[in-house]
């Protein structure tokens, strides 16, 4: 991973713009659960007039475990991911990011080996495995 790939983890986190555009946008944020039926039934009578209804379950599919997402829920969000690879979370991808950063920083190994539970020959070997140099 080099640092233009940091950036790029680093902005597929950000908020999407359009997310001020949505009918949701002044609602309660629990009717996107899914996990009441009568709330989940509303949220998604919502989102069907939504002009950024489109984007959302693009935005749902591509970054969220679970919940409403452009009208479709969390049964339906795991149906269009299948055979895309690996889902990655949002949380991951912050952890993962992280502990780029971590590992690219001038911090000493043994700083870095406490944080994440490893020995510090770990942590040497991690930067050799992103830099490519020993």
């Amino acid at each position: 991973m080099n640092n233009d790939d940091l950036n790029n983890l680093w902005n597929s986190m950000q908020v999407p713009d359009f997310f001020s555009e949505g009918a949701c946008k002044n609602e309660d944020p629990k009717m996107w659960d899914d996990e009441d039926d009568a709330l989940a039934f509303t949220a998604k009578r919502i989102c069907s007039e939504c002009p950024v209804k489109d984007l959302c379950a693009t935005w749902g599919i591509a970054n969220e475990p679970s919940g409403i997402w452009g009208g479709l829920d969390s049964k339906a969000i795991a149906k269009a991911r299948r055979g895309k690879g690996k889902f990655i979370t949002m949380e991951q991808r912050r952890e993962d990011a992280e502990w780029y950063e971590d590992v690219m920083s001038t911090k000493p190994a043994h700083v870095i080996a406490d944080k994440y539970g490893v020995a510090e020959r770990t942590v040497y070997r991690w930067r050799v495995s992103v830099t490519g140099v020993a």
